[in-house]
């Protein structure tokens, strides 16, 4: 008989996408390893691909948490896999206590762990003190990438910059795509590049992008994309730190990074640090002045330009879901 297998994770316009899209490159790999898997979630329009069981709207955390052991009765599930960050220390424990294989998928390391195992597949994870009797699986080895990032053949640097992509997830609840994009094209060399701009399939203000590429040939919008492709495309990057920065290290694509919420902080600074990207800061931190400042060093120093790509793909090899998959059904219990 498969494993049976609950992911709880959620992705919408308001929270991202993150949390949805790591979860099912893991459960893909899951599923290659003979398990089954099914969604417990609040957005099951936003699950492609696997059994999705809707959480109403209304439920508070306790009533969450009943529903969850419920699904795992009624399904016989022998895993339970969490990534979302409504989980405090109290539920995590409730969680573990379960009977089941339980992993928390985690960035921040806010409790002490005592699910099963906890997965940090982030740069900076293996320097945090984690803490409890899990069995933490820490470092870029373990990222859960979408499995289109997993061959990535290593990249031949152009020596001069024509294409430079625009990314900042799939929603942009904060509309930083415009916001960036509106200052880019005051930048004294705008019109010498070609700047491809990703709208996502959650965007709430495409609008305000068509209005700043309507007068502007060299401003390509491309919605809802290969990523993957486009990545490989162009030349460098503006990006979101969040999961994207390591898509973009992964096809060895340089790239500027905004840390667009809190929990993108640690990141942001440590791919600067290992010399994969550059920090630009938050998105209330941004001086226009660095960015220009920045994007001429990028344009002129071919250098630069191929130790970042080297670093990236020397850092993101795209095999950390295969190996996760692997470690968590090699478990003793099974």
């Amino acid at each position: 008989m498969p494993v049976k297998v609950i992911i709880r994770a959620d992705g919408n316009s308001v929270i991202g996408f993150g949390h949805i899209i790591r979860t099912q490159a893991l459960a893909c790999q899951l599923e290659k390893c003979g398990a089954k898997v099914s969604f417990l979630t609040r957005n099951p329009e936003n699950v492609a691909g696997f059994t999705a069981i809707k959480i109403p709207d209304d439920y508070n955390a306790e009533q969450e948490d009943t529903c969850i052991v419920q699904v795992a009765e009624e399904l016989s599930a022998g895993m339970l896999i969490i990534d979302s960050y409504a989980f405090n220390q109290e539920r995590l424990n409730k969680m573990a206590g379960l009977g089941l294989i339980s992993v928390y998928v985690d960035d921040m390391n806010l409790y002490e762990f005592n699910t099963t195992y906890v997965i940090n597949g982030n740069l900076y994870a293996p320097r945090l003190d984690y803490r409890g009797q899990a069995r933490f699986l820490l470092g870029s080895g373990y990222l859960l990438m979408r499995e289109q990032f997993t061959s990535i053949l290593p990249r031949v640097v152009r020596p001069q910059v024509k294409n430079i992509l625009l990314t900042f997830g799939a929603a942009d609840p904060n509309n930083l795509t415009a916001m960036l994009l509106r200052q880019i094209k005051s930048f004294p060399r705008f019109l010498a590049l070609q700047w491809h701009v990703i709208v996502g399939p959650a965007f709430r203000h495409i609008s305000d992008l068509e209005t700043l590429a309507l007068d502007c040939s060299n401003i390509l919008l491309h919605y809802n994309p290969d990523v993957k492709n486009l990545m490989e495309f162009c030349d460098i990057s503006i990006s979101a730190a969040g999961s994207t920065t390591y898509e973009l290290a992964a096809c060895g694509l340089p790239s500027i990074i905004i840390a667009a919420a809190d929990n993108q902080l640690m990141l942001a600074e440590e791919a600067d640090h290992q010399g994969i990207s550059i920090n630009l800061g938050g998105p209330g931190q941004i001086d226009y002045r660095d960015l220009e400042r920045i994007l001429n060093r990028l344009l002129d120093d071919f250098d630069l330009r191929k130790s970042m790509a080297e670093l990236g793909q020397k850092s993101v090899d795209g095999q950390g879901a295969i190996r996760t998959a692997q470690t968590l059904l090699g478990a003793d219990r099974f």
